[in-house]
Order: structure tokens, then sequence, then C-alpha cells
């Protein structure tokens, strides 16, 4: 169950990765995976939109609009930490991040593309 909580200004939301999948497939979320490029070639989740954090630009975020945007990354850390930061600079008022990142993901036995199984996500 999602976990939301005040956080620098703004709403954080904490969700598991069948929270973040069933948002995404309804249409309510885009998930952003701010992993490197290496890292997303190697295993993403479907329908993730790569925008790696050491290149993140705000202003190239999606509109926010009716759609919450949910962070991803390896295991959850830094996402939660990139949420903050976007929530204290006032760049956005509302972030949600997945739980555990792609690792969380995999556990719970969701699907991802991995073209290559030798790369995949340990």
């Amino acid at each position: 169950m999602a976990n939301i909580e005040n956080l620098n200004g703004g709403t954080f939301e904490r969700l598991s990765p069948t929270e973040c999948r069933d948002a995404v497939g309804a249409g309510e979320a885009v998930m952003l995976d701010i992993r490197g490029i290496e890292e997303f070639a190697a295993e993403r989740i479907p329908g993730a939109m790569l925008m790696p954090m050491p290149e993140f630009e705000p202003v190239a975020m999606p509109a926010q609009g009716e759609k919450k945007i949910i962070l991803q990354c390896r295991s959850g850390g830094r996402t939660a930490n990139l949420a903050g930061q976007l929530l204290a600079a006032g760049l956005v008022t509302s972030i949600s991040h997945m739980e555990g990142g792609i690792l969380e993901w995999k556990a719970e036995g969701l699907p991802t593309i991995c073209p290559d199984p030798s790369r995949a996500v340990t």
C-alpha cells in the first residue's frame, strides 16, 4: 500500500512495484528510470522512460498534468534522494518513487526487458 508523506514542502509517495505497474498500466502514471544508459540497456522495465540521473534536467520531465511521475532506479536509493531534491527546489509539488527499484520489481516476479541475459541486473 502506498505510503504518502510530506517532504520538503511537497508530497512524496512510496509505491510498491505492483502499485507502479498498475498505475502505469491504467494510464495514471509515467515511470522515469534514472539509472545510467548502460544499466537501462542491460535490463529495463517495460514502458519506463530513460532519464539518467547524471544528465537529469527537471525541465525535460513530462508534464505532470493528471499523471503521477514515478522515479525508478536499481534499489530505490537514488530515486528517494532525487525526489527530495526536486521537491525542495519547488520543481514539482508531488512525486512518487518505486520502493526497492528494479531489484524489487524482479523479486515480485514482474517482467523486464533484458536483451542480453548475461547483463541482467543483480
